[in-house]
């Protein structure tokens, strides 16, 4: 093999080892409603309070405080999509015509062994689609489905005061729970429809993610 081959292979075969982290951002949607967003930000943070599963400190207050403020900015909308963003594992987005496409979010794959993880995922809905967002996925454990090829139990999160359905707003932050079955680092496909299930593949998008599933010893205190 040449020589100047080397370097550029071996940072390829580095990529590719390395767990996905996601990027760094994802795209801040215009025109939102803020009333919409704001009470969508209020029953999260309700749902959130109840399942013991808090934002990090410095998000949350944040974010309580520019939903308490009284005299709304022009920009309110953005900041808080900048506040929640961080806490996505995938982004979602819906075009006019109904067709979803997903990409992978900021919020870092960890995960505990046996124990669940809520994530946020950010819906962009320019079809204004009411339907609930669901998951699917090959490494996805069901009652049908077990043993070590389907380690990952995910689930949108639907009981009081969520729904788990779109709003039908430009912007939706639905509440995903894992719960890992096996330790490792393990890859599993997400794959996200909004009522059409597979009668047309437009209607249905997937992300691949590496994650890194912790055992409760191996957990950095």
């Amino acid at each position: 093999m040449h020589r100047t081959l080397l370097p550029a292979l071996c940072l390829l075969l580095l990529g590719l080892a390395a767990p996905a982290h996601g990027q760094s951002s994802l795209p801040i949607v215009d025109d939102v409603e803020l009333a919409s967003l704001r009470e969508q930000c209020q029953r999260l943070l309700k749902a959130l309070d109840t399942l013991k599963a808090p934002l990090p400190a410095a998000v949350d207050k944040e974010l309580r405080a520019l939903l308490a403020a009284r005299d709304a900015e022009k920009d309110t909308p953005a900041k808080l999509q900048k506040l929640l963003d961080g806490q996505c594992l995938v982004g979602v987005s819906i075009n006019p015509e109904s067709r979803v496409k997903a990409a992978r979010g900021p919020a870092v794959a960890e995960l505990q062994l046996d124990r669940p993880t809520f994530v946020l995922i950010k819906v962009h809905n320019d079809a204004g689609v009411t339907a609930a967002l669901t998951i699917g996925g090959p490494q996805l454990r069901t009652k049908e489905k077990t043993g070590a090829d389907h380690w990952l139990e995910a689930a949108v999160v639907a009981e009081k005061p969520l729904t788990g359905k779109l709003s039908g707003g430009k912007v939706d932050y639905v509440l995903l729970r894992l719960i890992p079955r096996e330790a490792g680092k393990r890859e599993a496909t997400l794959q996200f429809d909004v009522g059409q299930g597979t009668q047309d593949l437009g209607f249905r998008a997937e992300v691949p993610i590496l994650f890194d599933v912790q055992k409760a010893a191996d957990r950095k205190p």
